[in-house]
Protein backbone atom coordinates (compact mmCIF):
# COMPACT_ATOMS: atom_id res chain seq x y z
CA UNK A 1 0.00 0.00 0.00
CA UNK A 2 1.16 3.37 -0.68
CA UNK A 3 3.31 4.70 2.72
CA UNK A 4 1.68 8.50 1.76
CA UNK A 5 -2.20 7.76 1.24
CA UNK A 6 -2.06 5.51 4.45
CA UNK A 7 -0.72 8.14 6.15
CA UNK A 8 -3.00 10.76 4.86
CA UNK A 9 -6.29 7.84 5.64
CA UNK A 10 -5.71 5.98 9.12
CA UNK A 11 -3.54 9.13 10.71
CA UNK A 12 -6.30 10.19 13.70
CA UNK A 13 -6.94 6.60 14.13
CA UNK A 14 -3.80 5.79 14.58
CA UNK A 15 -3.28 8.42 16.85
CA UNK A 16 -7.02 7.60 19.06
CA UNK A 17 -5.40 3.81 18.86
CA UNK A 18 -2.47 5.07 20.62
CA UNK A 19 -4.42 7.18 23.20
CA UNK A 20 -6.56 3.88 24.22
CA UNK A 21 -3.40 1.60 24.58
CA UNK A 22 -2.83 3.99 27.43
CA UNK A 23 -0.39 6.96 25.56
CA UNK A 24 -0.70 10.15 26.85
CA UNK A 25 -2.79 12.63 24.43
CA UNK A 26 0.59 15.17 24.08
CA UNK A 27 2.45 12.47 23.43
CA UNK A 28 0.42 10.26 21.13
CA UNK A 29 0.85 11.57 17.90
CA UNK A 30 4.99 11.63 18.05
CA UNK A 31 4.42 7.97 18.98
CA UNK A 32 2.42 7.55 16.24
CA UNK A 33 5.07 9.32 14.05
CA UNK A 34 8.01 6.87 15.22
CA UNK A 35 6.15 3.65 14.53
CA UNK A 36 5.42 5.00 10.95
CA UNK A 37 9.06 5.69 10.24
CA UNK A 38 10.16 2.31 11.81
CA UNK A 39 7.18 -0.06 9.83
CA UNK A 40 7.33 2.28 6.20
CA UNK A 41 8.90 -0.77 4.53
CA UNK A 42 6.62 -3.26 5.77
CA UNK A 43 3.40 -0.93 5.18
CA UNK A 44 4.73 -0.43 1.47
CA UNK A 45 4.39 -3.92 1.37
CA UNK A 46 1.19 -5.02 3.19
CA UNK A 47 -2.73 -5.05 1.66
CA UNK A 48 -3.92 -3.69 5.20
CA UNK A 49 -1.73 -2.28 6.99
CA UNK A 50 -3.67 -1.66 10.01
CA UNK A 51 -2.94 -5.25 11.84
CA UNK A 52 1.12 -4.39 11.86
CA UNK A 53 0.73 -0.76 12.85
CA UNK A 54 -1.57 -1.50 15.46
CA UNK A 55 0.94 -3.90 17.48
CA UNK A 56 3.94 -2.18 16.45
CA UNK A 57 2.32 1.23 18.28
CA UNK A 58 1.17 -1.48 21.19
CA UNK A 59 4.58 -2.15 21.46
CA UNK A 60 6.52 0.85 21.51
CA UNK A 61 3.81 2.26 24.54
CA UNK A 62 4.37 -1.04 26.30
CA UNK A 63 8.66 -0.91 25.86
CA UNK A 64 8.54 -4.50 24.23
CA UNK A 65 11.10 -4.86 21.47
CA UNK A 66 9.76 -6.03 17.98
CA UNK A 67 10.36 -9.22 18.12
CA UNK A 68 13.40 -11.04 16.52
CA UNK A 69 13.63 -13.91 14.02
CA UNK A 70 17.21 -14.66 13.61
CA UNK A 71 18.62 -18.07 15.51
CA UNK A 72 21.55 -20.03 16.02
CA UNK A 73 24.51 -19.12 13.67
CA UNK A 74 22.67 -16.34 11.99
CA UNK A 75 22.49 -14.44 15.73
CA UNK A 76 25.97 -14.42 16.27
CA UNK A 77 26.19 -13.00 12.36
CA UNK A 78 23.85 -10.54 13.37
CA UNK A 79 25.92 -9.65 16.62
CA UNK A 80 28.78 -9.12 14.22
CA UNK A 81 26.82 -7.04 12.17
CA UNK A 82 25.82 -5.04 15.08
CA UNK A 83 29.32 -4.73 16.68
CA UNK A 84 30.78 -3.74 13.40
CA UNK A 85 27.90 -0.68 12.58
CA UNK A 86 28.66 0.02 16.52
CA UNK A 87 32.12 0.69 15.49
CA UNK A 88 31.71 2.20 12.36
CA UNK A 89 28.70 4.44 13.69
CA UNK A 90 31.38 5.95 16.77
CA UNK A 91 34.43 6.72 14.28
CA UNK A 92 31.80 8.43 12.48
CA UNK A 93 28.88 10.91 13.30
CA UNK A 94 28.03 14.29 11.30
CA UNK A 95 27.60 17.18 13.53
CA UNK A 96 24.03 17.94 13.52
CA UNK A 97 22.96 20.87 11.58
CA UNK A 98 20.23 23.26 11.40
CA UNK A 99 16.77 22.35 10.73
CA UNK A 100 15.79 24.12 7.28
CA UNK A 101 12.62 26.54 6.57
CA UNK A 102 9.72 25.19 4.97
CA UNK A 103 7.67 28.06 4.47
CA UNK A 104 5.39 28.44 1.63
CA UNK A 105 6.08 24.74 0.93
CA UNK A 106 3.57 22.43 0.27
CA UNK A 107 3.78 19.20 2.03
CA UNK A 108 5.60 16.96 -1.20
CA UNK A 109 8.03 19.28 -1.44
CA UNK A 110 8.69 19.75 1.88
CA UNK A 111 8.98 16.06 2.13
CA UNK A 112 11.01 15.64 -0.83
CA UNK A 113 13.64 18.37 0.26
CA UNK A 114 13.68 16.77 4.01
CA UNK A 115 14.28 13.59 2.54
CA UNK A 116 17.18 14.17 -0.27
CA UNK A 117 18.99 15.98 2.89
CA UNK A 118 18.57 12.36 4.47
CA UNK A 119 16.29 12.40 6.86
CA UNK A 120 12.93 10.51 7.62
CA UNK A 121 9.72 12.24 7.29
CA UNK A 122 6.03 11.98 8.13
CA UNK A 123 3.49 14.46 7.27
CA UNK A 124 1.16 15.01 10.16
CA UNK A 125 -2.74 16.69 8.12
CA UNK A 126 -3.81 19.18 10.72
CA UNK A 127 -6.96 21.36 10.40
CA UNK A 128 -6.16 24.99 9.64
CA UNK A 129 -7.29 28.09 7.50
CA UNK A 130 -4.60 27.81 5.12
CA UNK A 131 -4.65 26.21 1.60
CA UNK A 132 -4.61 22.51 1.53
CA UNK A 133 -1.70 20.78 2.08
CA UNK A 134 0.42 24.05 3.19
CA UNK A 135 3.33 23.48 5.40
CA UNK A 136 2.23 24.86 9.06
CA UNK A 137 5.37 24.00 10.85
CA UNK A 138 7.75 21.14 12.07
CA UNK A 139 9.03 19.10 14.66
CA UNK A 140 11.89 19.82 14.70
CA UNK A 141 11.31 23.47 14.12
CA UNK A 142 13.25 25.47 11.94
CA UNK A 143 16.37 26.37 13.10
CA UNK A 144 16.37 23.55 15.74
CA UNK A 145 19.53 21.35 15.67
CA UNK A 146 18.03 18.03 13.70
CA UNK A 147 20.86 14.57 13.61
CA UNK A 148 21.29 13.30 9.95
CA UNK A 149 18.45 10.28 9.21
CA UNK A 150 16.13 11.62 12.36
CA UNK A 151 12.70 11.50 11.82
CA UNK A 152 10.96 15.00 10.91
CA UNK A 153 7.54 15.18 11.59
CA UNK A 154 5.79 18.09 9.30
CA UNK A 155 2.83 19.69 9.70
CA UNK A 156 0.66 20.00 6.86
CA UNK A 157 -2.86 22.30 6.42
CA UNK A 158 -6.23 20.34 5.43
CA UNK A 159 -9.37 22.15 4.80
CA UNK A 160 -11.28 23.47 8.20
CA UNK A 161 -14.81 23.80 6.30
CA UNK A 162 -17.22 26.73 7.49
CA UNK A 163 -14.82 27.29 10.37
CA UNK A 164 -12.54 29.27 7.76
CA UNK A 165 -12.74 33.13 8.37
CA UNK A 166 -13.13 35.29 5.27
CA UNK A 167 -9.78 35.81 4.78
CA UNK A 168 -8.72 32.60 3.38
CA UNK A 169 -9.61 33.28 -0.26
CA UNK A 170 -6.90 36.06 0.08
CA UNK A 171 -4.20 34.04 2.19
CA UNK A 172 -4.73 31.11 -0.81
CA UNK A 173 -3.64 34.46 -3.02
CA UNK A 174 -1.45 35.70 -0.82
CA UNK A 175 0.78 32.23 -0.32
CA UNK A 176 0.50 32.01 -4.04
CA UNK A 177 2.69 34.80 -4.53
CA UNK A 178 5.49 33.74 -1.96
CA UNK A 179 5.65 30.32 -3.17
CA UNK A 180 6.15 32.14 -6.68
CA UNK A 181 9.11 33.69 -5.55
CA UNK A 182 10.51 30.58 -4.02
CA UNK A 183 10.02 28.93 -7.44
CA UNK A 184 6.37 27.84 -7.58
CA UNK A 185 3.81 28.62 -10.32
CA UNK A 186 3.04 32.06 -11.12
CA UNK A 187 0.06 33.56 -10.20
CA UNK A 188 -2.14 34.89 -12.65
CA UNK A 189 -0.84 38.63 -14.11
CA UNK A 190 -2.30 41.48 -16.21
CA UNK A 191 -1.31 41.96 -19.33
CA UNK A 192 1.56 44.64 -18.24
CA UNK A 193 2.82 44.82 -14.10
CA UNK A 194 3.88 47.58 -12.51
CA UNK A 195 6.19 47.15 -9.61
CA UNK A 196 7.63 50.17 -7.33
CA UNK A 197 10.07 49.31 -4.46
CA UNK A 198 10.83 51.55 -1.30
CA UNK A 199 8.97 54.32 -3.46
CA UNK A 200 11.65 54.62 -5.95
CA UNK A 201 10.74 54.93 -9.90
CA UNK A 202 8.27 52.42 -11.53
CA UNK A 203 9.13 49.68 -13.55
CA UNK A 204 6.87 47.30 -16.05
CA UNK A 205 6.86 43.78 -17.24
CA UNK A 206 4.98 42.51 -19.79
CA UNK A 207 2.83 39.03 -19.49
CA UNK A 208 6.10 37.27 -20.47
CA UNK A 209 8.42 38.33 -18.44
CA UNK A 210 5.95 38.95 -15.56
CA UNK A 211 5.69 35.19 -15.07
CA UNK A 212 9.60 34.44 -15.12
CA UNK A 213 11.08 35.32 -12.10
CA UNK A 214 14.82 36.17 -13.33
CA UNK A 215 12.69 38.98 -14.68
CA UNK A 216 12.45 40.79 -11.17
CA UNK A 217 15.70 41.59 -11.09
CA UNK A 218 16.88 40.87 -6.65
CA UNK A 219 13.12 41.38 -6.17
CA UNK A 220 12.47 37.94 -5.55
CA UNK A 221 15.57 36.85 -4.45
CA UNK A 222 14.94 39.53 -1.44
CA UNK A 223 11.69 38.12 -1.04
CA UNK A 224 12.76 34.58 -1.01
CA UNK A 225 15.59 35.48 1.47
CA UNK A 226 13.22 36.57 3.85
CA UNK A 227 11.05 33.60 3.50
CA UNK A 228 13.44 31.47 4.36
CA UNK A 229 14.66 33.15 7.57
CA UNK A 230 14.96 31.49 10.68
CA UNK A 231 12.72 33.63 13.19
CA UNK A 232 12.09 33.87 17.35
CA UNK A 233 8.69 32.50 16.96
CA UNK A 234 7.24 28.86 18.20
CA UNK A 235 7.62 27.13 14.85
CA UNK A 236 11.03 29.11 13.76
CA UNK A 237 9.50 30.44 10.44
CA UNK A 238 8.22 33.97 9.84
CA UNK A 239 4.40 34.74 10.32
CA UNK A 240 2.17 36.19 6.73
CA UNK A 241 -0.27 38.22 7.66
CA UNK A 242 -2.49 39.33 5.75
CA UNK A 243 -4.85 42.94 5.50
CA UNK A 244 -7.39 44.01 2.39
CA UNK A 245 -8.86 46.94 4.61
CA UNK A 246 -7.40 49.86 6.51
CA UNK A 247 -3.85 50.07 5.36
CA UNK A 248 -2.22 53.43 6.27
CA UNK A 249 -0.94 55.98 3.48
CA UNK A 250 3.11 55.28 4.18
CA UNK A 251 4.36 52.59 5.52
CA UNK A 252 8.04 53.48 7.96
CA UNK A 253 8.12 56.75 6.67
CA UNK A 254 7.23 55.86 2.75
CA UNK A 255 4.35 56.86 1.41
CA UNK A 256 1.99 54.83 -1.37
CA UNK A 257 2.84 54.89 -4.94
CA UNK A 258 1.13 57.82 -6.75
CA UNK A 259 -2.05 56.19 -8.74
CA UNK A 260 -2.54 53.71 -5.94
CA UNK A 261 -4.55 55.80 -3.81
CA UNK A 262 -8.43 54.12 -3.46
CA UNK A 263 -7.44 50.93 -4.88
CA UNK A 264 -8.01 47.49 -3.24
CA UNK A 265 -5.15 46.13 -2.14
CA UNK A 266 -4.00 43.03 -1.04
CA UNK A 267 -1.29 43.82 1.64
CA UNK A 268 1.01 40.63 2.76
CA UNK A 269 3.65 41.32 5.49
CA UNK A 270 6.54 38.75 6.02
CA UNK A 271 7.08 38.74 9.85
CA UNK A 272 9.60 37.64 11.60
CA UNK A 273 8.55 39.37 14.50
CA UNK A 274 8.17 37.12 17.77
CA UNK A 275 4.32 38.27 18.87
CA UNK A 276 4.02 41.43 20.49
CA UNK A 277 7.01 42.95 19.15
CA UNK A 278 6.24 46.27 16.96
CA UNK A 279 9.43 47.59 16.50
CA UNK A 280 10.36 48.22 12.72
CA UNK A 281 8.67 47.64 9.62
CA UNK A 282 8.77 43.88 8.17
CA UNK A 283 8.65 42.90 4.39
CA UNK A 284 5.66 43.87 3.11
CA UNK A 285 4.17 43.15 -0.55
CA UNK A 286 1.43 45.12 -1.53
CA UNK A 287 -0.79 43.19 -4.63
CA UNK A 288 -2.92 45.60 -6.79
CA UNK A 289 -5.57 43.55 -9.17
CA UNK A 290 -7.37 44.50 -12.51
CA UNK A 291 -10.88 44.06 -13.02
CA UNK A 292 -10.51 40.91 -13.83
CA UNK A 293 -8.68 40.04 -11.03
CA UNK A 294 -5.10 39.80 -12.23
CA UNK A 295 -2.09 41.59 -10.53
CA UNK A 296 -1.43 45.11 -12.47
CA UNK A 297 0.48 46.56 -9.75
CA UNK A 298 3.43 45.08 -6.71
CA UNK A 299 4.32 47.60 -4.56
CA UNK A 300 7.31 46.21 -2.14
CA UNK A 301 8.52 47.62 1.56
CA UNK A 302 11.94 46.15 2.20
CA UNK A 303 12.13 45.69 5.69
CA UNK A 304 13.10 48.42 8.28
CA UNK A 305 14.72 48.36 11.37
CA UNK A 306 14.01 44.81 12.53
CA UNK A 307 17.65 43.21 13.31
CA UNK A 308 18.38 45.40 16.43
CA UNK A 309 15.46 43.34 18.54
CA UNK A 310 14.70 40.42 17.26
CA UNK A 311 18.13 38.61 16.42
CA UNK A 312 17.22 37.26 12.77
CA UNK A 313 19.37 34.30 11.80
CA UNK A 314 19.56 32.99 8.67
CA UNK A 315 17.84 29.65 7.75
Amino acid sequence: MDFDQYVAARYGRLVEHAVLCGCAEGEAGNCVDRVLVEQRRAIGRAEDPDPLVHEAIERAIAGTPEPRRLTGPLVALGLVGVVVGTVVALTYRPAPEPMPSLFALDGARAQQQLEAQGYDVVLRPVRACEPDGLVLGSEPAAGQLVQDGATVTVRTAVPSGTNCDALYGFRSDAWQFVGFALGGPPPEFARTVTIVVDGWDPWHLDHVAAIDPARWGELMTTIAETARTTAPTPNGMPRLTVRTSLIPESLCGVPHPDGTQGRAVLRIEIDPRPEGVQNGCPLTIDLYRSQDRTIDGVVVYTPKDLDRDVGLASG
